[in-house]
């Protein structure tokens, strides 16, 4: 877990330089001492990419993301969690964590940093159009989701894949190693059965699964 903290000897710019995509650096650094934020890069966690923490009795707000994630991913994770502390800072608790405001703040957000030429630019198109209809969970349009895998620091030692990409009636593993297997798709989502409880689950086509 590595805290960066303005009264540390380094400064910010140099810990956000192994997370974030060097033209962003400058930017998130004055987000940072301007929302008064203690940023965290954590280990990976599987229920979340990252989290925010909102100030206590006149302590800073806490950002966390995890460890990782590439660049691109890492600054969308920002992003993310830094229209949670926009939307505190003008609402409090008065409206829902994920509900219109959120929506509205995260995707004004990422187009700001498109239009400022912060993400590269082969995923431009696809996180304009995923700014008009973000999620809660994760990075969950597939589409975009690939590109930024791209990105990744050892793509061809990935361990893992989208379980779009897994076969139909071929095991995978989910990341917590749960052992499942691919059926049929119904909407938007793959029933997956579960052979170790023995049940069936409806999981996202971006879902990162492991190979068996």
């Amino acid at each position: 877990m590595i805290p960066i903290y303005i009264q540390m000897r380094k400064s910010i710019s140099e810990y956000l330089a192994a997370c974030m995509p060097v033209d962003a650096i400058e930017i998130i650094t004055d987000l940072i001492r301007d929302h008064h934020i203690d940023f965290i890069i954590r280990r990976n966690r599987r229920s979340k990419l990252g989290d925010f923490k909102p100030s206590v009795n006149g302590s800073s707000h806490k950002i966390t993301i995890n460890a990782g994630l590439n660049t691109h991913e890492c600054l969308l994770v920002f992003l993310h969690e830094l229209a949670h502390l926009m939307v505190y800072e003008a609402h409090g608790r008065k409206v829902a964590p994920h509900g219109l405001e959120w929506k509205h703040q995260y995707g004004r957000l990422i187009r700001q940093f498109v239009r400022m030429g912060l993400f590269h630019p082969s995923v431009c198109d696809l996180l304009v159009a995923y700014s008009y209809r973000v999620k809660a969970s994760g990075i969950a349009d597939l589409q975009l989701a690939k590109a930024l895998r791209v990105f990744d620091r050892n793509l061809l030692e990935t361990p893992w894949q989208f379980l779009e990409e897994v076969d139909d009636n071929k095991l995978f593993k989910m990341m917590n190693g749960r052992l499942f297997r691919k059926e049929e798709k119904i909407r938007t989502r793959y029933r997956c059965y579960c052979l170790d409880n023995k049940r069936s689950y409806l999981i996202h086509p971006a879902a990162k699964v492991k190979r068996p």
